[in-house]
């Protein structure tokens, strides 16, 4: 279990994440406010620049406090966090600088954003794994875990709990490298199969279908109330950008529900299996530095990981069928493509340039 200085370690890192995603979402929803008149037209790119350079500053300090006053234990030291930092901030702006150029032909062709983000969506998942040496610099290679063909990422940031990398049955799990000694052979053999059963049971790609559709859908709601086809491309990007920081806040809110009936569903099936679920269930919050919260609206809007009690619970209840996969997570690093940043805002991610590709799973 988690120890009290991961608990207030945790509850601050909360506070600041709901301050970090609130300020992005009062700031859209000026933004929105202050350019619906005609005078948005006048927009040129150099003022998006000038907006993204102010983006990239304030978001700066929110991620300098997440990375070094509120980084969980065993911290990698100021020096070691900076180099992670500024790397995965220089890399992370990058790819939203192209999916920027990407959206602005997407918009110039076809008059929505639509095309842009199918396209960054699919991109971003087939090549989660690159994406994440790209932007953090960890190295991955092959390597069998529990007699099984997994990705091992050599992470160093304690909360890092890797995923699933690849699209379709050919998708293999990615683990972090400090869980082949962090965790006893049958902790570990649960984590493997788990993760080998969502693959067969196609979750994840349920999760980027789900993700998908929802940024799909705020893209076509907002064309539509803001009039985007009207609009210049330079004002139409501006505008993609604040309305879909408030569609994908609006995911953070309504997501997780989803995700953590998957998570019980998951815990259930390892169980029927005769896996050590119980252990890996109380291992993970001492690992990871997250247990869900006292607070139940707190747990069912912010944590799409339940805590351990809630899952050692939910262990006694009959098995529902499969269903979306953990796509609260998926579509904190898919919102990317839709010109948002709140996928490395959250309470989890804020600070963290590892997590910012993978959220942390269970």
């Amino acid at each position: 279990m988690m120890t009290e200085i991961q608990k207030q370690t945790a509850h601050r890192r909360l506070l600041l994440g709901i301050s970090n995603v609130g300020l992005w979402v009062l700031l859209s929803l000026a933004g929105l406010l202050w350019f619906l008149p005609a005078a948005a037209s006048a927009l040129r790119l150099s003022h998006l620049f000038a907006v993204l350079l102010g983006v990239i500053t304030v978001q700066s300090l929110f991620d300098l406090v997440g990375g070094t006053l509120l980084m969980p234990s065993p911290s990698s030291g100021l020096a070691r966090f900076l180099q992670i930092w500024f790397r995965g901030m220089f890399t992370h702006t990058l790819l939203l600088c192209a999916v920027g150029v990407l959206s602005y032909w997407s918009f110039r062709l076809s008059g929505g954003f639509g095309i842009a983000v199918a396209a960054a969506s699919l991109g971003l998942f087939s090549l989660r794994r690159q994406i994440l040496h790209f932007v953090s610099g960890i190295h991955t290679y092959r390597s069998p875990i529990a007699g099984e063909a997994c990705w091992i990422a050599a992470a160093t940031d304690p909360s890092f709990t890797g995923g699933t990398c690849g699209l379709g049955q050919a998708a293999k799990p990615l683990l972090p490298e400090s869980w082949q000694t962090q965790l006893a052979a049958p902790e570990i053999q649960t984590v493997v199969q788990r993760r080998l059963w969502e693959i067969k049971n196609r979750l994840p790609a349920r999760a980027l279908l789900l993700s998908l559709a929802w940024n799909l859908a705020g893209c076509a709601i907002g064309s539509r109330l803001l009039e985007m086809p009207l609009r210049s491309p330079e004002s139409a990007l501006l505008f993609q950008c604040c309305w879909m920081t408030l569609w994908s806040f609006a995911a953070l809110l309504l997501l997780p529900s989803w995700s953590r009936g998957s998570v019980f569903h998951a815990d259930r099936i390892m169980a029927a299996r005769g896996l050590d679920v119980r252990s890996w269930i109380h291992k993970f919050p001492a690992i990871t530095g997250e247990d869900g919260n006292a607070k139940t609206l707190l747990q069912r809007i912010f944590y799409p990981i339940p805590s351990a009690g809630e899952r050692t619970v939910q262990l006694e209840q009959p098995a529902s069928s499969p269903n979306c996969g953990n796509v609260a997570r998926v579509n904190l690093f898919l919102s990317l493509s839709a010109l948002t940043i709140l996928g490395r805002c959250v309470h989890c991610n804020v600070g963290r340039p590892e997590l910012w590709i993978f959220p942390p799973v269970d």
